[in-house]
């Protein structure tokens, strides 16, 4: 009787103690899960704060890149609507000083002189006067148009002064000499005519696609 006490004694200890390890380790289980969804969720709202911060950032940076650019936007079409003044007041005067140019030197070697007509050395004057203004202006404003227009520029310039020095050695110098070369004179108004006056105008047709204006 006594020893089927003590057995049954042992035996209640031993289911004691295995509930008492069970218990434990539900418990440590439960607090374990809890643990983990605690450091969970507040990982959780840690990235969602950080998320929100990142895009609070972001958003600043994006506007500032918005106003950046549409300050630069702006400064780009100001320095533009400059250049483009600028490229049409160098347009308008060079195509002046070329015209004066022209209209002058053609003056300077026409043939017929009607009376009351000013002296050659008149002319002549007022052609070179005209020379120097166009070479004194335009070489240093080619940086405002292209360099086919510049090219244009440059053989015009040429020949022009070619024009007006060979009429000035050539033909007024040989007249005063008494060897007047009647040839030379034709060959230059010939040029002027078949060659330096087209010339002019394709540069002024250049000169109105330039500004924008056709007609």
């Amino acid at each position: 009787m006594i020893s089927y006490f003590i057995w049954q004694l042992i035996a209640s200890a031993g289911v004691s103690a295995s509930l008492s390890g069970l218990l434990i380790w539900i418990t440590k289980s439960w607090l374990s899960e809890r643990l983990s969804q605690s450091i969970r969720s507040e990982y959780n709202q840690r990235l969602e704060t950080h998320k929100a911060q990142l895009k609070a950032s972001s958003d600043v940076e994006i506007e500032r890149l918005r106003s950046q650019l549409n300050i630069s936007a702006t400064e780009h079409q100001v320095r533009y609507a400059k250049m483009h003044e600028t490229r049409a007041e160098v347009i308008a005067e060079t195509y002046s000083l070329l015209k004066e140019l022209y209209i002058y030197l053609a003056d300077y070697i026409k043939v017929f002189e009607p009376a009351g007509d000013e002296a050659r050395a008149q002319r002549r004057e007022r052609a070179y006067n005209a020379l120097t203004k166009f070479k004194s202006y335009y070489p240093v404003k080619l940086i405002f148009l292209p360099s086919d227009v510049a090219d244009q520029l440059a053989e015009i310039d040429r020949e022009l002064t070619m024009a007006f020095n060979e009429f000035f050695l050539g033909v007024e110098r040989a007249q005063a000499a008494g060897s007047e070369d009647v040839s030379m004179w034709i060959k230059i108004i010939d040029r002027i005519n078949a060659e330096i006056q087209p010339a002019c105008k394709s540069l002024e047709a250049e000169f109105r696609k330039l500004i924008g204006s056709e007609g």
